[in-house]
């Protein structure tokens, strides 16, 4: 009779955690669907463009410079922070954490650093 509860108790238990990590994650790998729980703004400063991307309305990601280079070198237009912010929401809407940009990533985008 132990046994059996214990079995139940572990089912119980078990469905919890899958309906947590659905309720959490959910929103993870929708990009598939056409939507996405993310969203790029880019932004001017004195050192040159950079975005933020938002979950909802709570900013997730603020990059004030060209990532996965070496410097604080912003870029040089908005359409060039807007890319690579989508390329970076792209990445999160995979399940990819952290989103790194890689150098190569950067010259396909025409990034210029």
């Amino acid at each position: 009779m132990i046994k059996k509860y214990k079995s139940a108790l572990l089912i119980c238990i078990l469905a919890f955690a899958v309906a947590v990590y659905f309720l959490v994650f959910r929103n993870v790998g929708s990009a598939g669907k056409g939507q996405s729980a993310f969203r790029v703004e880019a932004f001017k400063k004195e050192t040159g463009w950079g975005y933020r991307i938002y979950q909802d309305t709570l900013p997730v990601i603020e990059q004030q410079f060209i990532p996965g280079i070496s410097g604080t070198t912003g870029f040089e237009s908005e359409e060039l922070a807007l890319k690579t912010g989508t390329l970076v929401q792209s990445k999160l809407d995979q399940g990819i954490f952290p989103p790194t940009v890689t150098a190569r990533e950067l010259d396909s985008l025409g990034v210029k650093y």
